[in-house]
């Protein structure tokens, strides 16, 4: 008599962003999207990069986002970066990366509206779905969780 062969083990569960670049998706929204009257005067992000099973939620740095406002790639410099082991506090709370885009850099010039975003990694690769948040008029102060853990 032969042996039975032993069924082949399953192939590994394939990493649900790998096909959109990067090296995956490591940060998902854990808070907000938040946020805050400013007159609509620009659109000012303050965001929070952290890692939850480290520290209970130390600060990762050198993330970024890429952002589009009603299908439009804004103006998201990559010379600003999250800062690692550093958050300043808001009346939502923490965050270590702030970004401004002034007015009349968004379409429309209105910060109301559709937004469409996605973290970067230090290298410029994806590293997150893309997350959505609508703006409500006048209210242009944006706070948003992100956590790796």
């Amino acid at each position: 008599p032969t042996d039975t062969p032993a069924p082949a083990a399953p192939p590994p569960a394939a990493d649900p962003c790998a096909n959109i670049g990067g090296d995956g998706c490591k940060f998902r929204v854990t808070g907000g999207p938040s946020f805050a009257g400013n007159g609509g005067v620009e659109l000012k992000l303050q965001l929070f990069f952290m890692h939850s099973g480290v520290d209970g939620g130390q600060p990762q740095g050198s993330y970024f986002i890429a952002l589009e406002k009603d299908g439009q790639r804004l103006p998201v410099s990559d010379s600003v970066r999250s800062i690692a082991l550093s958050a300043n506090q808001n009346q939502f709370g923490r965050y270590n990366y702030e970004y401004k885009v002034p007015l009349g850099q968004l379409p429309g010039n209105t910060v109301a509206g559709s937004y469409r975003g996605w973290v970067l990694d230090g290298n410029g690769e994806r590293d997150s779905r893309d997350f959505t948040f609508s703006v409500p008029d006048g209210q242009g102060e944006v706070w948003i969780q992100f956590d790796q853990g």
